[in-house]
């Protein structure tokens, strides 16, 4: 199970809104798979509150639409907008009195406990022929960073432990979205390579992320400057070549409620 209160307090933690451009070179895939759809969307809702380029791009092509956007915590966002701003629980989604035409994530529904039941929520929260996209990490996802730290793991406490959420995989999502009756689903798998000058910039866009694993069994304590020095070290044995290569790997779900 996830620990909500870690998950809230990371989130809390340096919340650019709108700035980070990891979100937003993820948020164009959004918008291109939107702008082939030729059909409008009046009532929209958007789950997680992680940038705005998606958000801006549809007040464009829907002028009169109405955006709800859905967070787990809404203090830790300082957001000047006419939006409808809600709480929710992931695990649990739950929106009174309103269905919604389209319903939209970027890198925010793997962050529930229970995907399974919130695939199911997600389906009831749409109006018929409403459409749901969202995107997610795949197990690939920064493979350069996840390798490193399982490696200073291993010299420094003898051992490796688990450092990013687990993701289902694609075909255990396709098999959900047919479970709950979507039709036409579509999983693909997208990446983009980022090279950053140095490593303190590279840790800080992955931390804005929520990437890090949020288990109830998760290592409590805090790692110390000795530690990073570290893994600075093994990411540079392997994932160096005049800059920090890292990976951004993610899937991009979209379905149709019939």
């Amino acid at each position: 199970m996830i620990n909500k209160k870690y998950l809230k307090l990371l989130r809390a933690k340096n919340r650019r809104y709108g700035e980070n451009f990891i979100y937003n070179e993820i948020s164009k895939n959004i918008i291109d798979s939107l702008d082939i759809l030729k059909i409008p969307f009046d009532s929209i809702l958007q789950l997680g509150i992680n940038d705005n380029l998606v958000t801006s791009y549809l007040k464009k092509k829907f002028p009169s639409c109405t955006i709800t956007s859905a967070d787990i915590d809404l203090s830790i966002f300082n957001i000047k907008t006419d939006e409808k701003l809600i709480e929710i629980d992931l695990d649990n989604l739950q929106i009174k009195d309103t269905k919604f035409d389209l319903i939209y994530s970027n890198f925010f529904c793997q962050l529930t406990s229970n995907f399974d039941k919130l695939i199911e929520n997600i389906f009831k929260c749409l109006n018929p022929n409403g459409f749901f996209i969202a995107t997610i990490p795949s197990a690939e996802n920064i493979y350069q960073l996840v390798n490193s730290m399982y490696e200073t793991d291993n010299i420094l406490y003898g051992g490796m432990y688990q450092r990013v959420n687990p993701i289902l995989d694609t075909n255990d999502i396709f098999k959900l979205l047919k479970l709950y009756n979507f039709d036409a689903p579509l999983i693909n798998t997208n990446n983009f390579k980022i090279e950053y000058l140095g490593f303190k910039k590279l840790l800080d866009d992955i931390r804005i992320l929520n990437l890090s694993y949020l288990g109830n069994d998760k290592r409590n304590n805090f790692e110390n400057k000795k530690y990073f020095i570290y893994l600075e070290k093994q990411f540079k044995k392997k994932y160096y070549d005049k800059n920090f290569n890292l990976d951004i790997n993610y899937n991009t779900i979209c379905a149709w409620k019939k």
